[in-house]
């Protein structure tokens, strides 16, 4: 009750102000914040798709843009790989807009940046494009289960039943959980088991294709490497983690003729190691999906946090979290 009473507050009209009131003291330059969607969508229109990542509805997202260039400097990746590298500094506020994934909805929002002549980034698995047959585990599992005749399942010796929504719908959370905790090459053929088991109804995946991408590119679109076959880096071998990492890179530079400079981290799975990894291989920056903001001065470029917008985030929750975040953070001399 009082979470709910504390997000009615920060979405009021007073909770604006309030904002607006404690951004305006927030003067420091270099500070980046970077959020982080994956579907723009209406998710009636899509059932079959996991709703977990629904991000906004394009309304929700055209109203978010809104009000957060009222509010906030949006930057463009190369703005950050300059400010990363000491080209230059970052202007208070700012923030980068990021998609994972590049689900087909990227359109629906594309069409509202591409109007606001807004920049992002959108990371690119990249051995899904033009591969409808290829599907995200997570779509897979959701809709296995959503549409399955049976009314249960057996998960390591646990009979989990499946008779009513709310219990399908823990199913797949402990379906998730288990996955992030497997060894990828587990984890995937312990997937087909499942989705077999339940009679899977098998839909092609949602994901842009290699032309659509580079029409994309040349609008305007960044694109970073977000691996090959989506696995988490710190649940496969380092000679693994490295194959998904420069594949998906030149994968990326072929389909598109650009230099590819930036990564991301499925599902935040990342280990010192692979950190290492990516920078000795040349990457400039890499995302995760640790919740924070980034002092360029200070930040591990190899590990960038961001801040992931859900169905239930609205812009004023971003705005505390920018807030909360980066209080935490070592002020900086402002330059003369």
């Amino acid at each position: 009750m009082l979470s709910q009473c504390a997000l009615g507050l920060v979405n009021s009209w007073a909770g604006s102000g309030l904002l607006s009131s404690i951004e305006s003291t927030d003067r420091r330059d270099n500070i980046l914040r970077v959020i982080t969607y994956h579907r723009v969508d209406l998710p009636c229109e899509h059932p079959h798709l996991y709703p977990g990542v629904h991000s906004a509805t394009p309304e929700q997202f055209a109203t978010q843009l809104d009000q957060l260039q009222a509010c906030c400097h949006i930057v463009s990746l190369d703005d950050v790989l300059d400010a990363l590298e000491g080209r230059r500094r970052l202007p208070p506020k700012s923030v980068l807009i990021t998609f994972d994934d590049a689900y087909q909805n990227f359109e629906a929002a594309w069409h509202h940046l591409k109007s606001r002549n807004l920049p992002v980034v959108l990371f690119v698995p990249t051995s899904f494009p033009d591969h409808p047959e290829r599907t995200f585990w997570w779509d897979r599992v959701h809709w296995a289960i959503q549409s399955t005749p049976q009314t249960q399942i057996t998960l390591d010796g646990q009979t989990l039943s499946l008779d009513g929504l709310n219990q399908k719908n823990q199913a797949v959370r402990q379906i998730a959980a288990k996955v992030k905790e497997l060894p990828h090459r587990e984890a995937m053929p312990w997937i087909d088991a499942i989705c077999e088991e339940l009679q899977e109804d098998v839909r092609p995946n949602r994901v842009l294709t290699w032309q659509r991408l580079r029409e994309l590119s040349e609008e305007g679109v960044a694109m970073g490497a977000h691996t090959h076959t989506h696995p988490l880096m710190n649940q496969i071998t380092l000679e693994e983690a490295y194959d998904e990492a420069v594949r998906s890179r030149e994968k990326l530079q072929k389909h598109l003729g650009q230099e590819i400079r930036t990564f991301c981290y499925p599902a935040g799975g990342v280990s010192d190691e692979v950190a290492a990894m990516l920078k000795e291989i040349g990457y400039a920056a890499a995302f995760t999906t640790q919740r924070g903001v980034n002092d360029i001065d200070a930040c591990d470029a190899m590990r960038l946090h961001r801040i992931n917008v859900g169905a239930r985030t609205s812009t004023n929750v971003m705005r505390m979290q920018f807030l909360s975040y980066a209080r935490g953070l070592k002020a900086t001399r402002q330059p003369a």
